[in-house]
């Protein structure tokens, strides 16, 4: 079989190589015996005469298939996660595992969707803004916190839970952003 196709691509590079020589053989000058360019000229190869016209159109021939290989990355990826909010309702303090000292708490949960081409674990950052209303804040998953690799969606429950919250600074009824959770991914080794 090796031997087979050695055979049939040295067979194609020689038909390459006569039909390129034989279609630059008239490019390279006038007819010898007229002195000029004939557009109807007739050449010899491999004892036939073959009529070529005047200008040329190369063929193209297959000589060489490639195959092509992508290194394939990390991908994860959060369903619409622009459109994920937590929004903190009020509580009793002993549903977050808090005394009452810690009045007034408050808690929330969000479902999140992620895929990801490899096996991630999980992890939340918190970070509190200015507006001053957060003073004791956990957060947590709700289950589980790795997502398997096989590039369907699971869902993931990030939930926030805050206590000793101080309201007296804004006035009731207001939505008020009192900090951000980012869902941060590593490799689950």
């Amino acid at each position: 079989m090796k031997r087979e196709m050695k055979m049939i691509k040295r067979t194609l590079i020689a038909i390459a190589v006569v039909a390129l020589l034989a279609t630059s053989t008239q490019a390279l000058g006038p007819d010898p015996h007229t002195g000029t360019f004939d557009k109807q000229s007739s050449i010899k190869v491999n004892i036939m005469e073959m009529d070529i016209g005047w200008p040329f159109e190369y063929k193209a021939l297959d000589l060489c298939a490639i195959p092509v290989y992508m290194h394939v990355g990390y991908f994860v990826q959060v369903f619409e996660c622009h459109k994920r909010k937590i929004k903190l309702q009020q509580v009793d303090c002993g549903d977050i595992g808090q005394g009452s000292g810690d009045w007034p708490c408050y808690h929330d949960c969000e479902d999140v969707k992620i895929r990801a081409n490899f096996e991630v674990k999980l992890g939340l950052n918190k970070a509190t803004n200015d507006s001053g209303v957060i003073d004791k804040w956990d957060t947590y998953f709700d289950g589980a916190d790795v997502v398997a690799g096989d590039g369907d969606w699971h869902t993931v429950t990030v939930c926030v839970k805050a206590w000793k919250a101080r309201l007296q600074k804004h006035s009731p009824g207001q939505e008020v952003q009192v900090g951000t959770v980012t869902v941060t991914v590593k490799p689950n080794v």
